[in-house]
């Protein structure tokens, strides 16, 4: 879909269906007062007659204008807030989806949103150009199709979107750039997240990376199995030794233009947990639902995803993204509960539950990053990871948890995530928790006794991050939505990728 920016009241503006937000108290702003009076007062006559509240947050009305207007419809869609100060940019995104999904209801093939309610006081500042951001992205996002096998597909009518209501300016042709980059990495994100296991293997997802040093630039390098033996990664080969996919550690890295202020103060490291398949091996999942277990790579995508949006965006930071990456299947060669493996770190886990399989490939992953992967150490290290069932029972379905040895990192990623509209929070590291990862045989178990299952999982990778500013992700509980949302669709949601571009470019600016 093609998404611009044009100037121009939204009463004049052209387009098959016309979206325009509603705050509290909204029907009395300019832009619906000169709509209505457009129709001779039939827009707010005809919506108050079948709206209690247009403007409740996901309210909407459509009116079919019969000539009234350059549009052929106007959607009223209600965002909430109190009709005094702008949406917030996760309102904004949300309005665009809204609009999306009224567009396809009505095969519209133009679609105009109107930003003109942002308040006046505030159009000279941020505000307006945020929320020509927003707008844009959620738009992109709830455009984008889901990518399916099947053999008929729905019409994908709608070939145009406009932001509509404010004046052009570089600033607000910089915001929709932006939107731009990180939609298309966030469903780049979706897309490899929802393919099939048969499809995303280890070897498919380091192809992917290569792509994109051939495309982007960026610099990439692959540890085979017998680069990850020499390195002595012997959690990730476990992991992967019952699969005829073999792992693969893939490392993805972005270098700052020269000269940026920022590029001496140490690079960020971005780890994303890349199991294409977890059927739990040999301590076997449940039959039911097992066929999700293909997004238990939506870290590594995120990951992946995040390294794309940054190339486009060239903030003044180095970058570097690693995604270990194995299947874990029950065949033969399979790793055992009771055995021992060793990691980079050089310290050995015993294996209680082939199932918590996550962590394993992790620390091997964590260590790598935080030893510098053959140059110099990161200053931050951030890791995604579809972990735990445990943070779905402690948060819900909309909170990922974060834990993490560093305050300051913890509390950016807390706000990044608001910014993003990935809610994000904080869960403890509770140190009287480590003697239940105790092993008779190696230095810990990969499991503890059953409780705390999320803690328990940030304790035992903060173990391989050898002290350097850490924090962990928990989106096991937000990866994947059985009921499509806003601006994302049922299936992958692509979690993380705007949450982690806007921690970067955060610390870059700092």
């Amino acid at each position: 879909m093609e998404i611009r920016h044009e100037g121009g009241a939204p009463h004049r503006t052209k387009a098959d269906l016309l979206a325009v937000p509603v705050l509290n108290g909204g029907e009395r702003g300019a832009e619906i007062i000169e709509l209505d009076a457009a129709t001779d007062g039939k827009l707010l006559r005809e919506a108050k007659r079948r709206t209690t509240d247009l403007s409740k947050p996901s309210s909407i009305f459509v009116y079919q204008t019969h000539g009234e207007l350059p549009v052929d419809q106007v959607a009223l869609i209600g965002v909430g807030g109190n009709g005094r100060t702008a949406p917030s940019r996760e309102a904004w995104r949300r309005f665009a989806g809204h609009a999306i999904q009224v567009a396809r209801r009505t095969r519209a093939r133009s679609l105009a949103l109107s930003v003109a309610s942002v308040p006046a006081r505030e159009r000279r500042g941020t505000a307006l150009a945020q929320a020509i951001g927003a707008v844009a992205e959620g738009a992109l996002l709830a455009a984008h199709p889901v990518r399916s096998y099947k053999t008929s597909r729905p019409a994908n009518d709608l070939a145009t979107c406009a932001v509509v209501g404010a004046p052009g300016s570089r600033a607000a042709t910089d915001a929709i750039a932006r939107a731009r980059a990180l939609a298309d990495a966030t469903c780049f994100a979706r897309d490899l997240i929802n393919e099939p296991a048969s499809v995303v293997t280890p070897a498919h997802l380091a192809q992917v990376a290569q792509r994109l040093r051939r495309e982007l630039g960026l610099g990439v390098r692959i540890l085979a199995p017998r680069d990850l033996q020499r390195l002595g990664m012997g959690a990730i080969l476990a992991v992967g030794r019952g699969s005829r996919n073999e792992p693969r550690l893939i490392e993805v890295v972005y270098k700052p233009p020269e000269g940026s202020r920022t590029a001496r103060r140490g690079p960020i490291a971005l780890v994303g947990k890349g199991i294409t398949f977890d059927s739990g091996g040999l301590s076997l999942k449940p039959a039911a639902n097992m066929e999700i277990q293909k997004r238990d790579m939506a870290g590594g995508a995120a990951v992946l995803g995040a390294m794309q949006a940054i190339a486009h965006l060239c903030p003044g930071i180095e970058v570097r993204g690693y995604v270990p990456s194995a299947e874990n299947m029950p065949g033969g060669e399979a790793y055992r509960p009771g055995d021992v493996v060793t990691t980079h770190s050089g310290k050995t886990v015993e294996v209680v539950n082939t199932d918590a399989e996550g962590r394993l490939v992790l620390a091997d992953a964590l260590a790598w990053a935080a030893s510098g992967a053959g140059s110099a150490k990161p200053r931050w290290i951030v890791d995604v990871a579809t972990l735990t069932g445990a943070v779905t029972i402690a948060l819900g379905r909309t909170v990922a948890g974060v834990m993490g040895n560093d305050r300051t990192l913890v509390s950016h990623l807390i706000e990044s995530g608001g910014e993003a509209g990935e809610p994000i929070w904080e869960l403890p590291l509770v140190d009287e928790y480590v003697p239940l990862m105790e092993s008779l045989v190696a230095d810990f178990r990969n499991t503890g006794d059953g409780s705390a299952g999320s803690i328990m999982g940030g304790l035992f990778l903060r173990e391989f991050v050898d002290g350097i500013p850490w924090a962990h992700l928990d989106i096991a509980a937000v990866a994947y939505v059985d009921k499509a949302q806003a601006y994302v669709p049922r299936g992958a949601v692509g979690w993380g990728v705007r949450t982690l571009v806007d921690f970067v470019e955060r610390i870059a600016k700092r």
